[in-house]
């Protein structure tokens, strides 16, 4: 007789149990808000970081629930296992908050001060050097932000670690030296990832035809530009490796960020 798992479960339960997954990660929470309250910021960093952790189990779980196929890829155990792998995850949809954060932020001008908008294309249309020079900074500028994100993602683990136990590593290492500053970094960066997530989960939780359709073709095209079996290498390799999935990825672009740090810091010189 076969046990159920994450992976085995069908569809249809998929859309009950995500729902007492993301009910968990609410309460872990609150929890951890209530011990920041009592200055207890490791026992709350620890707590908010296993919070988010559930959230991407939730994710996953109700995405495949509504139709998706991310449980069929091959090793996808691992991502149920691998406390990094949802911390790599946690840092897309923070990635995805960033630039929507963006958005907004380019509407809301839009509104305010059209003029300032025209401007830009009117600059495009005469001054396409200039044009360009912004374009590429804003870039810069957004990758520089992205690479610094992408080394506290990858630190995530120790963070969680440091927040329960006390430990020796040259020096002791207490969860009581965790500062009121240490949480709400945490915090700032933790509330992004579950906005994202939690907002994905809205906006597919829909009955509105329109949308429908256009999820429709979002699964189409997981299966069409063969999105599952990137992901199923991507998961072999840190099987097959045992490492942190952040450094294989740092191995892959090593020679690409510094390099884009380095225009970065000449243009803020001039």
């Amino acid at each position: 007789m076969s046990s159920k798992t994450f992976i085995t479960i069908s569809k249809k339960e998929c859309l009950t149990v995500y729902k007492n997954i993301l009910e968990h990660s609410e309460q872990k929470w609150e929890s951890g808000k209530q011990l920041a309250k009592i200055n207890d910021f490791g026992g709350a960093t620890s707590l908010a970081i296993i919070s988010v952790e559930e959230l991407v189990k939730s994710l996953i779980i109700f995405l495949d629930g509504k139709g998706f196929e991310f449980r069929s890829i091959k090793g996808i155990n691992t991502l149920f296992e691998n406390h990094k792998i949802r911390y790599l995850l946690a840092y897309a949809m923070f990635s995805m908050g960033i630039f929507g954060d963006e958005l907004m932020k380019f509407l809301k001008k839009t509104r305010e001060n059209p003029q300032e908008i025209l401007n830009l294309i009117e600059e495009k249309k005469n001054n396409i050097v200039s044009f360009e020079k912004k374009i590429k900074f804003y870039a810069l500028k957004k990758i520089v932000l992205l690479k610094r994100e992408f080394e506290w993602f990858a630190k995530v683990d120790i963070f969680r670690q440091d927040g329960f136990y006390c430990d020796y590593v040259e020096q002791l290492k207490n969860p009581i030296t965790i500062s009121p500053i240490d949480y709400e970094q945490v915090i700032v960066r933790l509330e992004k990832v579950r906005t994202v997530g939690k907002g994905i989960i809205e906006a597919f939780d829909t009955t509105d035809e329109i949308s429908n359709e256009q999820f429709a073709q979002i699964k189409r095209d997981f299966k069409q530009k063969k999105y599952y079996e990137k992901f199923s290498k991507a998961l072999a390799t840190v099987r097959q490796t045992r490492e942190n999935p952040f450094d294989l990825i740092k191995k892959n672009i090593s020679d690409s960020f510094p390099s884009l740090a380095l225009v970065y810091n000449e243009c803020l010189s001039h």
